[in-house]
């Protein structure tokens, strides 16, 4: 009885080598260029202008395309050694092609959990909040504002999406004009816009279109939000 004989191993032409090749370094290149635009940005939280805690975002593009933002914020305001009040969030955004496409958060709020999950799904977002789903618009911008929404949504309505509670509610964004702001101890020009959420916030975006200063009154407390801090 004969043996079979196998074909031995084909060598690929130079040309899909050197094509393949060229990918890799094409691939290799990219990477190396999405880990370099990834970021940290560490804000002080300030309230009455005494610093309250910390807020911090780390923003990493994706190889798809879609950008990942992650949020930490750890808060507590004293009144003579005393907690008045506490907050703590942990959160997770992904968006794609200027869309939500993905939330999901946990915290505390004066020592009450919360809970939020959305996911695309088709032309809606389904929202899972505190033990209840409910579907919500797609265009929403999120209540975090870390950068500018579309600019359909700018000196306008603008429907937004509670990170830490899951509501979908409509605001208005409103231009106010361009500023001179010391960012993380540099000199920058800033947009500042005014939205109405919850109460009016202020808000400033440097160049990249992303959250440097977020400023509100609630309470008869103001609170302050400030870049201190970028890493790359």
């Amino acid at each position: 009885m004969g043996c079979t004989r196998f074909p031995g191993p084909r060598r690929a032409p130079v040309t899909v080598m050197l094509g393949l090749a060229t990918a890799g370094l094409l691939a290799f290149g990219l990477s190396r260029a999405r880990a370099a635009d990834a970021e940290t940005r560490v804000f002080t939280v300030r309230v009455d202008g005494k610093k309250a805690g910390e807020y911090r975002l780390a923003i990493q593009p994706q190889a798809d395309g879609s950008v990942t933002v992650s949020a930490q914020s750890d808060v507590r305001v004293s009144v003579l050694g005393v907690a008045v009040y506490t907050y703590r969030y942990t959160g997770r955004e992904v968006w794609k092609g200027g869309r939500l496409q993905h939330l999901e958060s946990s915290g505390q709020e004066k020592g009450k959990a919360f809970a939020v999950c959305a996911d695309a799904d088709g032309q809606a977002l389904r929202v899972r909040a505190n033990g209840q789903e409910r579907r919500a618009r797609p265009d929403v911008w999120t209540t975090s504002c870390w950068r500018l929404p579309e600019a359909r949504f700018r000196n306008g309505d603008v429907p937004l999406l509670g990170c830490d509670n899951g509501a979908e509610t409509q605001g208005r964004l409103q231009y106010v004009g361009s500023e001179q702001l010391q960012v993380a101890g540099q000199a920058q020009t800033c947009s500042h816009y005014r939205v109405m959420k919850d109460v009016p916030h202020d808000l400033w975006y440097d160049a990249q279109e992303r959250l440097v200063r977020d400023e509100w009154v609630s309470g008869g407390h103001r609170t302050v939000v400030e870049l201190a801090g970028l890493g790359r």
